[in-house]
């Protein structure tokens, strides 16, 4: 089978899927007596394998199927959750992850060496559960060879392993099926239809053996039928009707497996000296026969209800969503122009027609705006399993508590702000949480708490990552600068602990006495200020000594449609970001006074620096002079900080869709990217925080 057009949703799926297993066993850690959770991992497990072994992966289906039998055995409480257990899930885990990026980068499977890993599962299970079921598999294998199953199509064989796994099945509970499917001769892609129906019965059990191999399915080397064995707890009518569905299938008949022969046979295995524990084994089932019923169907309500959803949504490639944006931005510009069209020849039906216009455009932004936004839970979920490794690594307490997660988005700024989330966790966990004797000697409880948390602020969104470990110690971080020769002793001395703090931003800043895989090469806060400031965002850090630190990103929303500010400096015309401006004044020129050689203003009694635009930008003047008698000034804000910039003249507020500069441009300070005006005319966008 042509595989290529499945490809970006299998990577997609499996990665969802991986995502969901290191969800499952971080809440199977916390909690081994939660059955749920283990069937949520196991099922992961399951469709993972099915989706490998259909596109033709056998080395990761593979790797998947000795998980799942391990999985398989602490559900049935043949083996008890441990912490050995749990990493070597994990790896599995891990291993997978790489084979499937390795898939997605058009690389081979075979790359990742899982050979130690599989003799890690099977020795764990050989050491815990194989000697007890040796009689029954003997048994099993005995009767498999004596006494063929009853009911199977023509053609159908199932080896011994395949009727062991159908025996277990059965004495589950749960009902072995042959599934026929003939498909109509009219078809023209056959193995599409296959794989569709193979999905269909992955969704309602577990697809044991395919006659032909799943591989032929997909090379389509076979005529126009084929034959499935499938174990589900589902009716043969409902695995009909599913299957049915399906188009240009023309056929389905579903056959119950009885392995009559095979039943008489498994009584001989259970050892008569062992008479008293099988009676004791037995009777736990039994216990459990009512929630084991119900647990099929509750899953099966749930894979009904997420068939249903997914059939309400698309995948869309975000380079379609980016050629939607900026299309819906020239429709903005365009719209603009043809107001200032209206205004100037004052057409009443033009700006009738416009008004219904503008309703109608801002709405179609607001749609592609939401269309874009995803919410931060797709870069947080990434997040615990990395703390709790990490949290090993360090032999740290850490309970990673994460809210907000839920908050959107736009995805340009979601595929960036991954990197500098992980810088700061990692500085949390390594210098800000202390060891737990340490913590104990302070009176703390021995497990540090780290937090992640999101939540909107107008039209930002606010991240912050908090601890309550140790602190950062001003005079430390002092005497680490002028150490490095970053700054003299006396503007460290001069500098109050708040700035002083703020140090740690600066590049090759690091307190680590030894330099280690987790910290101590000096590129992490650096990074994270400028990956959030070219985001258009701020980065800040707040701390008391003994009771923690909390690290503060403020992102905008979207990076794509902004509102701002449009300014005039001689014939030049700039936009200034809204969300950064605090107020906009007028002023004589004996408001200016100087501080230090250095011009500032007073508003309500704070006293703020201002910048000539002219000057900072070299913008050349033209043959009007300005009024100096009526200066204006744009008072912005980054943080805590503000500054007032003076401006020739202020047009006034517009929506502006925001174009980056290139490649070419791309070095220029003080310069955001640009805008095209409604009259065609450019206007480049200030970068507030480098006018700072």
């Amino acid at each position: 089978m042509e595989t290529n057009q499945y490809m970006e949703m299998f990577l997609d799926e499996s990665r969802e899927h991986l995502q969901s297993l290191n969800d499952g066993l971080l809440g199977l850690e916390n909690d081994p007596e939660d059955l749920s959770v283990l069937n949520e991992i196991f099922r992961n497990a399951h469709t993972l394998k099915g989706m490998s072994a259909t596109m033709g992966y056998t080395k990761t289906a593979e790797l998947t199927h000795d998980m799942e039998n391990l999985l398989d055995m602490l559900r049935k409480e043949q083996l008890k959750v441990s912490s050995e257990i749990i990493d070597v899930i994990f790896k599995c885990v891990d291993s997978l992850q790489e084979m499937i990026e390795n898939i997605g980068n058009g690389e081979s499977e075979d790359l990742v060496d899982v050979s130690e890993l599989v003799r890690m599962v099977n020795a764990i299970a050989k050491g815990e559960s194989v000697a007890p079921q040796a009689g029954p598999a003997a048994g099993g294998e005995k009767a498999a060879a004596e006494a063929p199953a009853s009911d199977m199509p023509e053609g159908c064989e199932l080896n011994d392993t395949d009727l062991m796994v159908v025996r277990e099945a059965k004495n589950s509970g749960l009902i072995p099926y042959w599934v026929h499917v003939e498909i109509a001769d009219t078809c023209l892609l056959k193995s599409a239809r296959s794989y569709m129906v193979m999905n269909v019965l992955d969704e309602l059990g577990d697809v044991i053996k395919s006659i032909p191999p799943a591989q032929d399915l997909e090379q389509e080397k076979f005529e126009h039928s084929f034959d499935v064995c499938l174990v589900t707890d589902a009716e043969a009518k409902r695995v009909e009707e599913g299957v049915t569905a399906i188009s240009e299938i023309s056929a389905v008949k579903v056959t119950e497996i009885t392995l009559e022969g095979a039943k008489k046979e498994q009584a001989p295995a259970a050892p008569a000296a062992k008479e008293a524990p099988a009676a004791k084994a037995e009777a736990k089932p039994a216990a459990a026969a009512k929630p084991a019923a119900k647990a099929p169907a509750s899953n099966n309500a749930k894979h009904d209800k997420k068939a249903h959803v997914a059939g309400q949504s698309v995948r869309v490639d975000i380079e379609k969503l980016d050629t939607l944006m900026n299309l819906v931005g020239e429709l903005v510009t365009n719209k603009v122009r043809l107001e200032q069209i209206g205004m100037t020849h004052r057409l009443t039906e033009l700006t009738e027609t416009l008004e219904q216009m503008d309703r109608v455009t801002t709405d179609l932004q607001s749609v592609v705006m939401k269309v874009r936004m995803v919410p931060v839970s797709q870069v947080f979920n990434r997040f615990p399993r990395m703390v709790r490794d990490l949290a090993k690594e360090l032999n740290k307490d850490i309970n990673l508590t994460i809210e907000g997660e839920d908050t959107e988005l736009d995805r340009t700024v979601i595929d960036e702000i991954g990197d500098p989330l992980m810088h700061l966790l990692r500085n949390s966990l390594d210098h800000g949480v202390e060891h737990p004797d340490e913590r104990e000697a302070k009176g703390k409880p021995r497990t540090g708490e780290v937090g992640l948390i999101a939540r909107h602020e107008g039209n930002n969104v606010v991240i912050m990552v908090t601890d309550d470990g140790a602190g950062i110690n001003a005079d430390k971080i002092r005497n680490k600068a002028v150490e490095k020769g970053m700054i003299s002793r006396d503007e460290a001395d001069a500098l109050p602990d708040a700035d002083a703090v703020r140090l740690i931003f600066l590049p090759g800043f690091s307190t680590a006495e030894q330099i280690t895989d987790v910290s101590g090469r000096g590129v992490g806060m650096d990074v994270v200020r400028s990956k959030i400031e070219s985001l258009g965002g701020h980065v800040d850090v707040e701390t008391k000594i003994d009771e923690g630190s909390v690290f503060k990103i403020k992102l905008p929303l979207t990076l794509a449609i902004i509102q701002a500010m449009l300014v005039k400096v001689q014939d030049e015309m700039y936009a200034i970001p809204l969300g950064s401006i605090d107020s906009t004044i007028n002023i004589t020129p004996d408001d200016i006074k100087t501080v230090q050689n250095k011009e500032v203003i007073v508003i309500r009694g704070q006293i703020i620096p201002i910048t000539r635009l002219n000057e900072v930008l070299s913008v050349p003047r033209g043959s009007e002079a300005t009024d100096e008698d009526d200066i204006f000034v744009v008072v912005v804000h980054v943080g805590d900080h503000k500054i007032g910039i003076v401006v020739d003249n202020l047009i006034g507020q517009q929506e502006i869709v925001i174009k980056t500069l290139g490649k070419l441009l791309s070095g220029l300070k003080m310069l955001a990217g640009a805008t095209i005006l409604g009259d065609g005319h450019v206007a480049m966008i200030l970068d507030v925080s480098a006018l700072m």
